[in-house]
């Protein structure tokens, strides 16, 4: 052994012998159960004479002013509405984001809540415009919920024409509706009766917050509109949100990207059909969960709602000889995979189906229901009023307490 050899080996024992690699201080609880940041998934989505350039993942804030600069080439004003319960990390962020990228910014308040889908919230935002000089070639952007981005969407479609329109969705449910298939608005008399295009240019679902909510009746019902729109898209849809439903019960942030994404999709794709009979299906579940919710008391979470109006769907098409058994019970083990509630407090029947017949006469002079002909195909179908009743008294003898 060589002398300068002798003198390493003297001075790994002096101090304490060889180590394999440095050893840093222990990771601390937050970073042990820390997620991967999800890289921003894009997706097209397709609307009736238009598109919607969503991006879903994490870290998107910082690309609002990017995006909205490329489509208006020269940037000028931007209205920025702002919801009172959004993040104000998210609001300075996209702040930031459009000064950096030469907009001078104008803030707007944007109602939240059931009460913001009105035409009072649209004049509101409309005199706004007026007051900070917006033009057709300004941009908007808007962080709020289903009620107010879709008054926003309105809003912004009727200014000067129309103005490129930014939705931040502030909940998983106002991701997968307020861009392609915007909440009805309210009028006096007429709840929900004012129906209107998606309008967005672009939807930037940022993870941290459409997320942050865990454990809601938003997220319960994102995971039922997640159900309705793969059944009414296709077999295939219904097939990958199948797969996920895993990962989505358990908030795997990546799973949930996909499936946001996904069901951008497939809403897209229904509702831009040249088929009348396609772009009616979106509506799957909506008449039964409208009529029961004036039945049932606030406690009953309307993503409940939604699921049971699949399961009496179900079942009322496989009585008129359309959807198989099979397919009845495979979409009742995908809402039981997704931990979609049952509704458990007594329902009188014939109130009940009263209330259905009201709530489809309220759209239509043709008493039509939209039932699931197979997993992947949903269409309005005609139902005598004796099935009806049959199949209403059964479901609420099945849902009495005890």
């Amino acid at each position: 052994m060589s002398e300068e050899n002798e003198q390493i080996d003297e001075q790994v024992e002096e101090a304490g012998g060889l180590s394999e690699a440095p050893v840093g201080p222990e990771p601390t609880a937050d970073e042990e159960v820390a997620e991967p940041r999800i890289k921003p998934k894009r997706q097209w989505v397709t609307l009736r004479g238009s598109s919607i350039d969503a991006h879903v993942g994490d870290d998107l804030l910082s690309t609002v002013g990017r995006d909205l600069k490329s489509y208006v080439s020269k940037p000028r004003l931007a209205a920025l509405l702002v919801s009172p319960n959004a993040p104000s990390e998210a609001v300075e962020s996209v702040f930031r984001s459009l000064t950096d990228t030469g907009f001078l910014v104008k803030k707007l308040n944007l109602p939240s809540g059931r009460a913001a889908a009105s035409f009072a919230t649209v004049e509101e935002l409309l005199e706004g415009f007026a007051r900070i000089g917006l033009s057709g070639d300004d941009v908007a952007c808007a962080i709020g919920d289903v009620w107010g981005l879709s008054a926003a969407s309105f809003a912004t479609h009727s200014w000067c024409g129309g103005v490129a329109f930014d939705e931040i969705p502030l909940d998983p449910v106002a991701a997968v509706i307020a861009g392609p298939t915007p909440a009805p608005l309210d009028v006096p008399g007429g709840e929900g009766l004012v129906t209107h295009r998606g309008s967005a240019r672009f939807v930037h679902a940022e993870l941290d917050v459409i997320m942050a909510d865990q454990g809601s009746d938003n997220e319960l019902l994102a995971r039922a509109l997640f159900a309705t729109s793969a059944i009414a898209d296709s077999d295939k849809a219904f097939e990958r949100l199948w797969d996920r439903t895993p990962g989505i019960v358990s908030n795997d942030r990546s799973v949930v990207a996909e499936q946001v994404t996904d069901c951008l999709k497939s809403r897209g794709k229904i509702i831009s059909s040249t088929s009348i009979a396609v772009r009616q299906s979106i509506n799957y579940g909506i008449t039964f969960s409208r009529a029961l919710r004036t039945l049932v008391g606030p406690e009953v979470p309307q993503s409940t709602l939604m699921a049971e109006a699949m399961r009496f769907a179900g079942r009322l098409s496989c009585a008129q000889g359309a959807m198989t058994i099979d397919d009845m019970l495979t979409q009742d083990e995908l809402l039981d995979r997704l931990e979609l509630g049952f509704v458990t407090c007594p329902v009188d029947a014939d109130k009940l189906a009263s209330a259905i017949r009201a709530e489809r006469f309220r759209h239509s002079n043709k008493f039509m229901l939209e039932l699931p002909r197979t997993l992947g195909r949903v269409r309005l179908a005609q139902v005598d009023e004796d099935m009806l009743r049959e199949h209403v008294g059964a479901w609420c003898d099945s849902r009495q307490q005890g």
